[in-house]
């Protein structure tokens, strides 16, 4: 009987304890890190602008200058290291490889200004892309109207390096 407890204790204590992180986004792959260059992504802050970047997303850009916050997060929704504040019409780039080395999985975009603009994300698979081309991209004040008529404002991204854009899935309807 003792030893049926032991073992049964033994099993217990094997298993892992609190959450289990999933994937990061690897980046290793890319053309900027297998060539040894800088793997950054410049974002573009294009809020106060009426037009030309919702090219890949699902939503129509609108004008309303706003500062936009952006970061890097891991799978707990967590932020892998500093965050940038954009203000309206002005530009800064984000170190993809520093955010890498902390496991970072998306990139999240969100009004610094306004609570009822919501937030978008950028997947890895296109900030691969993007790393992959020229690591520009323009974030964008857009609306999107739902089935019922309904409209939500979100902070979007077009990337011309990749050809990507969102949100443009069903979170974004």
């Amino acid at each position: 009987m003792k030893r049926t407890i032991c073992i049964a204790g033994l099993a217990i204590a094997s298993l892992p304890i609190g959450p289990v992180a999933a994937a990061s986004c690897d980046i290793t792959e890319t053309n900027c890190w297998i060539n040894g260059g800088n793997c950054n992504i410049k974002f573009k802050n294009r809020t106060g602008d009426s037009g030309g970047s919702d090219g890949d997303s699902n939503l129509n850009q609108t004008s309303s200058a706003q500062t936009v916050t952006v970061k890097a997060k891991d799978s707990s929704n967590d932020k892998t290291g500093n965050k940038l504040d954009i203000v309206a019409g002005a530009s800064k780039t984000m170190n993809i490889e520093k955010k890498a080395k902390k496991d970072f999985d998306y990139i999240q975009f969100e009004s610094a200004d306004f609570g009822s603009v919501n937030a978008s994300k950028m997947k890895c698979a296109d900030v691969i892309a993007v790393l992959n081309g020229n690591g520009t991209c323009k974030v964008f004040h857009g609306a999107v109207t739902n089935d019922a008529g309904a409209v939500a404002w979100y902070i979007g991204y077009q990337c011309d390096s990749g050809n990507v854009g969102g949100p443009n899935d069903a979170t974004a309807r």
